[in-house]
């Protein structure tokens, strides 16, 4: 009878999802499921890190809306877990898949022995170990079905080196072989819900239409704009969600984010809210008032049922994934009558638009530069198509706010965890995703200093993501809270730190910028450069508008 491995069937359970890379970092308790991958079709991205491999996974993952597969030895998997935190919070369908000592020898100080599900289970969605080899295909569907089911995130799989040694019996392993049903992304809404949210809709004075990162995972960009278009309301989107209708769009408001754009806070005169996707978490103040009026009704659209009139009442709540609802309302919204709201539109229209001009008006040539200034030069080279990736704090602020998107799954950003550091590996996932489009980070010389050895994960894989480092040798964002709050800085003064030498000694593009004349020319070079490039630029020490929020949310709850 024929013998198959259990890293044979891994393989051939991950292929059957569709998966053609995996990300990771090599080690004791996976180099038989490496020795196997690496005859097969799949693309491996070894990295230097953990965390940064989850971060490419998770980064890719949202991009081609796919589950996206990381694999790490045992103290592997612990630097992997915060990254498996960051992906709860950006919603990613990260597969963190961890082998570990043999079977038999766990329970009793196994080598590198600790408890892989136990801590992975904290921070996903589901933790499982592979309880024998002939079940891994079984498993490995069972995490994709629960990674990409409902509102999306990571899982995690523990799977101990003897099972992928192990053979199998053929007639055995047929038991568990995956079959062609997949995962189905089409949990429609409850249509009394859909008319009854049309209903208040259409009788609105002010409404707003929020998407968030459970609207990127499964909403199609024509159905958004159907559906924005038929009910002319103002649209604003931010992380996954991010340019599901283009900016330039007339009913698109741009980022949904109020410290980054003031057309925003015209929340606080909407009547109806609909939440497409988007939690009613501290972004907008639990959906308290402010930023809403008192009575402000709210429409919640989500995958998940715990969200549903979670943190303030809804009027209407319904469950099911947000692209056939999307759907399900643009269909209802069709057989009806709908007003232009003129006067609510222009509003908010010309809100944004002050603000974009106020703050194009801040990149004047000056050194050291102001960020602005940085992010007028970058738009001359990026188009629609550019991925870009935003991390940090006040530097990436600026651009983040200023750098339109026209385009959707273009776009990231730190998740609302706020873990800095992911930009980098955001950025090199981003490019495995796209091959062939211009990739670009922004990142502060802080974040740049969690994962900036992947540059040498760049080079090594011919990855030629271009990063524009703002080096104001401060921990900027907490730098400003603390002399703003407290007169001096703590633990939050860096030292100039010449990154573009870094990149040079790891094999990439490398220049410094101290200058605002030399900044288009040297841009030029960076993107003409055929493979990763790094500008290290000098930048002012120049307060963001979320720093100033911040600092006036804390001291207004002294006081």
């Amino acid at each position: 009878m024929t013998k198959t491995t259990g890293s044979d069937l891994l393989v051939r359970a991950l292929r059957a999802e569709g998966v053609d890379t995996v990300f990771g970092v090599a080690g004791d308790h996976i180099l038989h499921m490496l020795d196997t991958m690496f005859d097969e079709p799949l693309r491996m991205i070894d990295f230097r890190h953990e965390s940064g491999a989850v971060h490419a996974a998770d980064s890719y993952s949202r991009i081609l809306r796919r589950g996206g597969v990381m694999l790490s030895t045992t103290p592997g998997h612990a630097n992997a877990i915060p990254g498996l935190a960051n992906a709860q919070h950006s919603e990613a369908p990260v597969i963190n898949i961890a082998g570990s000592a043999d079977s038999s020898n766990l329970g009793r100080g196994a080598m590198q022995e600790f408890d892989q599900v136990g801590v992975a289970a904290a921070v996903t969605k589901g933790a499982w170990e592979v309880p024998s080899p002939a079940r891994i295909p079984e498993y490995i569907a069972l995490a994709f079905r629960t990674a990409l089911g409902g509102r999306q995130g990571p899982v995690h799989l523990t799977i101990p080196h003897d099972f992928q040694e192990a053979e199998v019996d053929d007639a055995e392993a047929a038991r568990y072989a995956p079959s062609e049903y997949r995962t189905p992304l089409t949990v429609m809404g409850d249509p009394v819900q859909v008319e009854r949210a049309i209903d208040m809709l259409n009788s609105a004075e002010r409404p707003v239409i929020f998407a968030g990162s459970s609207a990127g995972a499964t909403a199609e960009p024509a159905e958004v704009q159907r559906l924005v278009e038929t009910m002319r309301i103002p649209f604003v989107s931010e992380d996954s969600a991010r340019a599901l209708i283009p900016d330039s769009h007339e009913y698109s408001m741009g980022f949904g984010y109020q410290p980054l754009n003031p057309a925003v806070q015209h929340v606080r005169d909407a009547d109806v809210v609909l939440m497409l996707g988007k939690k009613l978490d501290y972004t907008l103040g639990f959906g308290g008032s402010p930023p809403f009026a008192p009575d402000t009704k709210f429409i919640v659209v989500d995958p998940s049922p715990a969200q549903v009139a979670r943190a303030r009442t809804a009027a209407v709540g319904i469950v099911g994934d947000i692209g056939p609802v999307i759907s399900q309302l643009a269909d209802a919204a069709e057989k009806r009558s709908w007003s232009e709201r003129t006067e609510w539109v222009a509003a908010m229209r010309s809100t944004n638009e002050k603000w974009h001009g106020e703050l194009e008006a801040l990149g004047k040539a000056e050194d050291p530069m102001h960020p602005m200034y940085v992010s007028k030069t970058l738009q001359k080279f990026v188009d629609d198509d550019t991925h870009i990736t935003f991390d940090g704090g006040d530097y990436c602020h600026f651009l983040r706010a200023s750098i339109k998107r026209d385009q959707p799954y273009r776009f990231h950003n730190v998740s609302s965890f706020g873990m800095i550091g992911v930009g980098l590996p955001y950025a090199l996932g981003a490019q495995v995703a796209l091959p062939g489009t211009r990739v670009v980070l922004a990142v502060g010389d802080g974040s740049l200093g969690f994962n900036g050895m992947e540059i040498d994960t760049m080079v090594r894989h011919n990855l030629p993501v271009k990063m524009f480092v703002g080096n104001n040798a401060i921990w900027g964002i907490d730098w400003q809270i603390q002399k703003g709050m407290y007169g001096r800085p703590v633990w939050t003064d860096l030292l100039p730190t010449r990154y573009d030498v870094m990149a040079q000694g790891l094999g990439a593009y490398g220049e410094h910028v101290a200058k605002a004349e030399h900044l288009d020319g040297a841009m030029k070079r960076a993107f003409d450069y055929d493979g990763p490039a790094l500008l290290n630029i000098d930048i002012g020490k120049i307060i963001s508008p979320v720093a100033e929020a911040a600092i006036n949310r804390k001291m207004g709850s002294h006081g």
